[in-house]
């Protein structure tokens, strides 16, 4: 059967009640707005890397569908009665995951740029498409009646596509940076073996089938109190107060502690060692040229919502080739706290 119908040869198309109009009315301008942003939506659903936005995006899919269908009909009782309308419940959807990203993301201060990687770039065009339709849709409104949840769903769809664009550049910002800094550390590997004593903490247990997120608390916990201990009986040798930190494979506290007199910067500085050495996998002397005008790793304290310190003084802890934590100085200069953070890293791997 062929697709082609050539009732629309003379320049009209039928609505969905069946009534013809010109295909450059106001109202197939709209609807058909809406149908390129339905695309474009695809493209994006495509192109994505975030599972979350993936999901919203094919659910909007079937949402877009609906709202052209109505906006296909002069009637829209009729519609109702063989079609879900756009819905209160889908508006809140929207503002709940709005809230939801919003809050996970860095604050924004200022106007951005269209996307920093393809997919986002890609989020704000189907952004400036609603946009468009948005604007269609007011006309429309003036000459036929318009429900308010269409109105206010294309509101907040514009604002739901542009914090997707969010999302994703900053889920692949972080990824790249992980993978650079994997990368640079796998590079130099023979090199970083060669100085495990000063930089990394590696425990000689055999395992079959890896360490679990468990396991390796299990593991981490047996060990963070004589690694603080350390720690702070050769601070008190060479008075130096300082604050341990100790966090685990996913960077929630596992210990802390402050010595008298440890400066009360130190507490945030020490949390944020630790938190770095296992967010880019590397210590954290070992990321600070990166993080240098001409670097790789320029201006991330900006891009995500934990603290990261670019400074000597947080190390990974390896655990049969596994990092279960990340163990955090601060007290004294950056050369102290390598000193004292390497010189606990050795105490124990003499045990």
């Amino acid at each position: 059967m062929a697709i082609y119908t050539k009732t629309g040869d003379a320049g009209t198309t039928a609505l969905f009640d069946g009534t013809r109009v010109p295909k450059n009315s106001l109202r197939v301008d709209t609807y058909g707005t809406f149908d390129e942003l339905n695309a474009q939506v695809s493209v994006c659903e495509k192109l994505v890397v975030s599972q979350e936005n993936k999901h919203v995006l094919h659910t909007l899919q079937h949402q877009l569908f609906r709202l052209c269908a109505e906006v296909a009909t002069p009637h829209v009782e009729h519609l109702s009665e063989s079609s879900n309308l756009i819905s209160q419940q889908d508006i809140s959807d929207l503002e709940r995951m709005i809230d939801d990203y919003t809050k996970r993301l860095p604050q924004q201060h200022s106007f951005i740029l269209s996307g920093n990687y393809l997919s986002a770039a890609e989020l704000h065009v189907a952004r400036t498409i609603c946009r468009r339709g948005e604007r269609l849709l007011i006309s429309l409104g003036e000459v036929e009646p318009i429900r308010d949840e269409v109105r206010k769903f294309i509101n907040r769809l514009s604002d739901a596509l542009y914090i997707m664009a969010r999302m994703e550049d900053y889920v692949q910002f972080v990824e790249t940076i992980v993978e650079r800094v994997a990368e640079r550390v796998k590079n130099s590997h023979a090199e970083v073996l060669a100085e495990t004593k000063r930089s990394l903490w590696h425990m000689g247990h055999n395992t079959e089938n890896g360490v679990s997120y468990m396991a390796t608390r299990t593991k981490l916990e047996e060990i963070m109190t004589k690694l603080s201990q350390a720690a702070m009986d050769y601070a008190q040798s060479i008075g130096v107060p300082i604050v341990v930190s100790i966090v685990d494979a996913k960077g929630v506290l596992m210990y802390f502690h402050r010595m008298s007199d440890a400066l009360l910067i130190s507490n945030d500085i020490a949390q944020a060692k630790a938190y770095t050495a296992v967010a880019l996998k590397a210590a954290t002397h070992e990321v600070h040229q990166s993080a240098q005008p001409d670097g790789d790793l320029f201006n991330i304290e900006s891009m995500v919502n934990r603290k990261i310190c670019t400074f000597g003084g947080g190390y990974p802890i390896i655990i049969d080739g596994e990092i279960v934590g990340g163990f955090g100085i601060s007290g004294g200069t950056v050369a102290e706290d390598m000193d004292i953070a390497s010189h606990a890293l050795q105490s124990l791997l003499n045990q």
